[in-house]
């Protein structure tokens, strides 16, 4: 047994000593060197990132590790390399991702039974890929919305739709005249292509379909380097069904079995872009929809709101902020309104829903 062995199996992740000195030194000279607002995240997050890099180098200290990364480039890489969002995978919550197209097929007034489309995985995979415990029973539950839920996506939609329309004849098509939604952080892509796939096929089935972009954006640019590529492995296919599966991937094979390869048409329908939204949005778009699942949790208190503050205000009146499903601002919070409890789903609209 070499001494890195030795070394990660005498010194657990939580065993390691963290004086406060040390820490506050470390975060200074990481902000320094990579300008990202650690600040805004939960201590123990950071914490939990700063001993997984101890223990490969390895270092026993906090101070030893600031001594080692404060004279090494390619340690701070590694070190913001982890830093991102990164369990993800195509059409994750997929429930959320069947809401989404609702969204879309009630504001349209198109029949349901018209569209083909599957975004339902087939429970054969999510046991194998044991996605979630409670994965194949989701499968069999039927979903349905509230009449006020339902009333206030059509309103949306009915409101996007006109809109687009009424721009798309009026003036030249630019990203003003469209459906803008945004996906943050997207990791490595899967979310922002579940869109895109989604948007897609019903593009292809209801005419006159508005249009439509779709920005990605997240704080790594490895991931957003991955997500530009588009290549994928089976990992990130665990709750994608066959239907999409089928239509928007081909297969290439590789020594290791095969990669998934995301057609052409799907990438060149996102933009991806590297940023730390903690400091604000690059992007000149308002937004009608915006994804922001699972970086919440990661917030400490304070900041967490100076960041919803960033969300909303990037959001259009009657735009929708969808959060993950672990994620709640309770029933309202400034001028987001709750609509959907199950799929985290909140209005902008600065009148109060009853």
């Amino acid at each position: 047994m070499n001494f890195d062995s030795k070394f990660n199996k005498g010194n657990l992740i939580d065993n390691i000593p963290v004086d406060e000195n040390s820490y506050r030194a470390l975060i200074q000279l990481l902000k320094k060197k990579t300008g990202l607002n650690f600040e805004y995240y939960n201590k123990s997050f950071i914490e939990k990132r700063i001993k997984s890099r101890m223990i490969r180098i390895p270092c026993k200290t906090l101070s030893q590790y600031y001594e080692y990364i404060s004279s090494n480039s390619a340690e701070i890489k590694k070190f913001t390399e982890g830093f991102t969002v990164n369990y993800t995978f195509f059409f994750r919550d997929y429930d959320v991702f069947e809401t989404f197209q609702d969204l879309f097929i009630q504001g349209l007034y198109v029949n349901r039974k018209d569209i083909k489309s599957n975004i339902r995985p087939d429970p054969a995979k999510l046991a194998k890929f044991h996605t979630k415990t409670n994965a194949v029973k989701n499968l069999h539950k039927i979903r349905s919305l509230t009449e006020k839920p339902a009333r206030y996506y059509i309103d949306i939609f009915i409101f996007l739709n006109q809109l687009s329309y009424y721009r798309k004849m009026k003036r030249p098509k630019s990203t003003n005249n469209c459906i803008n939604i945004w996906s943050c952080p997207c990791a490595t892509g899967e979310e922002p292509y579940s869109i895109g796939m989604i948007l897609d096929n019903l593009e292809t089935q209801v005419p006159r379909f508005p249009d439509y972009k779709i920005v990605a954006s997240d704080i790594a640019p490895e991931a957003i380097e991955k997500a530009n590529i588009g290549v994928y492995t089976d990992d990130s296919m665990k709750e994608i069904s066959d239907y999409y599966d089928n239509k928007y991937f081909t297969k290439q094979k590789t020594h290791f079995g095969h990669t998934n390869i995301i057609k052409e048409r799907i990438k060149n329908k996102i933009e991806f872009v590297v940023e730390d939204v903690t400091k604000g949005h690059q992007m000149p778009y308002k937004y009608d929809i915006i994804f922001c699942r699972y970086l919440l949790i990661y917030f400490n208190r304070e900041n967490r709101h100076k960041f919803l503050k960033i969300l909303e205000n990037q959001l259009n009146e009657n735009g929708i902020l969808i959060l993950g499903k672990t994620e709640t601002l309770f029933n309202s919070w400034g001028s987001l309104q709750l609509i959907d409890t199950n799929n985290r789903i909140y209005i902008k609209s600065h009148s109060k829903i009853n």
